[in-house]
C-alpha cells in the first residue's frame, strides 16, 4: 500500500465561536461532544494571579479557582508553583490535569469487577534541581523550543459530575505570535477525550512540525500487551520521539533507518522493542493488557498517523518501565494553515470494561 500524508484543515471566520462541535466516527459516535456555550471563564478583571501561569511573578490563585469553578465537578490542589485540576464523575471515573502544562496526568475508570483502575503510567524525576512529572498525556511539537511556548491557561470549566466535566486550555507561541493554541479535555463515562485547536490569526501561510497527542499507556509488561485491528496498516520505523516527553531511565536513543512495511499482524505483541509510526492505519483500535486483564480504545480525529512506542521485554515489568506509548501525530507531515484556518486534532481513550 502506498503512503498516504495530507492534513485536514478547515476554514473559520473570527471571531472563533465559543462552542466546538466535534462529529465523531465509528466507535465514538454515540459521544456528543459539545463544548458548553455556559462555560464559566476567568474575565479580563481577574487578577493577574487568578489567570497566568505558574511562575515565580505570578503564582496560581488557587482559591480563586476553588470559588469560581466549584459545583462542576472540579477540584484544586496548590502544588508549589502550578496547580493540579481534579476532575471527577458521578459514576467513578477521574483525571487529573496539571493545569500549566496541559498535562494529564491520571485516569482512572470503572471497570467490570466494581473497582477502578489507573490507564495513565506517570513517574518523577529529578532533573538538576527541578522535580519533573514524566508520562501521562500532553501535546508536543518537535520543532518547538521550550523556551518559546508560553504556559497553559485555565479559559473555563463546564458541565457537571453526573454525566461530563469539560476544561478549556489556552496557551500562545512566543515565536509565532499569529498561532493561537486551544486544548479542551472532556471526561464522560466512560471516555476522556483530549482536543487540540490550532488558529492562524496572521496573515500568512504557518506550518507547524511534529504535533503529536501521545499517551503513556501503563501496562503490566509489554510481553502481555497487544495491539489489535491494525492489520493492513502501512508504517515507517522512527528514532523515539520520547525526549518531548521524558526518557525512560537506562533508555539510550539511537537513530533507526526510515524503513516502512505494512502491519501483518491484526493482534501485534508489544514485547520487542519499537518506535514506528504508522501513516495508515484505522480510526480506532484496541490496546489489550493480559496481565491486567485491561484494555483501552485508542480514537483520533484530525490527525492522519499513528504513534507508537514500545520499550519491549528488556526492562524490567510492573515498574516505570512497564508502559507502552501511543498516539495520534504529525510526525511525518507539517501541519499547514493558511490564514483565518483552524486545525483540531482529537485524543480518545474509551474505557469498554465497564
Amino acid at each position: 500500500m502506498a503512503l498516504v500524508h495530507y492534513m485536514n484543515v478547515s476554514r473559520s471566520t473570527f471571531p472563533l465561536s465559543r462552542s466546538s462541535k466535534i462529529n465523531l466516527s465509528s466507535s465514538f459516535a454515540s459521544l456528543p461532544l459539545q463544548f458548553h456555550k455556559n462555560i464559566k471563564r476567568l474575565e479580563s478583571s481577574v487578577p493577574p494571579s487568578a489567570s497566568a501561569s505558574a511562575s515565580p511573578a505570578f503564582p496560581i490563585d488557587v482559591e480563586y479557582l476553588r470559588r469560581e469553578f466549584s459545583g462542576h465537578g472540579a477540584t484544586f490542589e496548590d502544588i508549589g508553583e502550578t496547580c493540579i485540576a481534579r476532575l471527577k464523575l458521578d459514576n467513578g471515573s477521574s483525571a487529573n490535569v496539571m493545569l500549566t502544562r496541559g498535562m494529564i496526568t491520571s485516569y482512572k475508570v470503572r471497570v467490570w469487577h466494581g473497582g477502578k483502575v489507573e490507564l495513565l503510567h506517570t513517574w518523577v524525576e529529578q532533573e538538576e534541581e527541578e522535580v519533573v512529572i514524566r508520562g501521562g498525556v500532553s501535546s508536543a511539537f518537535r520543532s518547538s523550543d521550550s523556551d518559546e511556548i508560553s504556559d497553559w491557561r485555565l479559559q473555563g470549566i463546564s458541565g457537571d459530575s453526573k454525566d461530563c466535566v469539560q476544561m478549556e486550555l489556552r496557551r500562545s507561541d512566543k515565536k509565532i505570535k499569529e498561532i493561537e493554541l486551544k486544548q479542551i479535555i472532556s471526561l464522560r463515562e466512560n471516555t476522556l477525550s483530549i482536543e487540540l485547536s490550532m488558529t492562524n490569526k496572521g496573515i500568512s501561510p504557518i506550518k507547524l512540525e511534529g504535533c503529536s497527542l501521545v499517551s503513556y499507556l501503563t501496562v503490566s509488561t509489554p510481553e502481555a500487551t497487544y495491539a489489535v485491528g491494525l492489520e493492513g496498516s502501512d508504517f515507517v520505523e522512527t528514532t523515539p520521539f520520547l525526549p518531548r516527553f521524558g526518557v525512560v531511565q537506562g533508555e539510550k536513543e539511537e537513530e533507526k533507518p526510515g524503513f516502512g512495511g505494512e502491519e501483518e499482524s491484526n493482534y501485534k505483541q508489544l514485547n520487542r522493542e519499537m518506535s514506528r509510526i504508522y501513516t495508515c492505519a484505522p480510526k480506532s483500535f484496541t490496546v489489550i493488557d493480559r496481565g491486567r486483564r485491561n484494555s483501552v480504545v485508542v480514537g483520533r480525529e484530525g490527525f492522519e498517523e499513528v504513534y507508537m512506542y514500545s520499550p519491549g521485554s528488556r526492562l524490567e515489568s510492573y515498574t516505570k518501565s512497564a508502559y507502552v506509548c501511543i498516539g495520534p501525530s504529525s510526525l511525518l507531515s507539517p501541519i499547514s494553515l493558511e490564514s483565518g484556518c483552524v486545525w483540531r486534532g482529537v485524543l480518545h481513550l474509551h474505557n469498554p470494561n465497564s
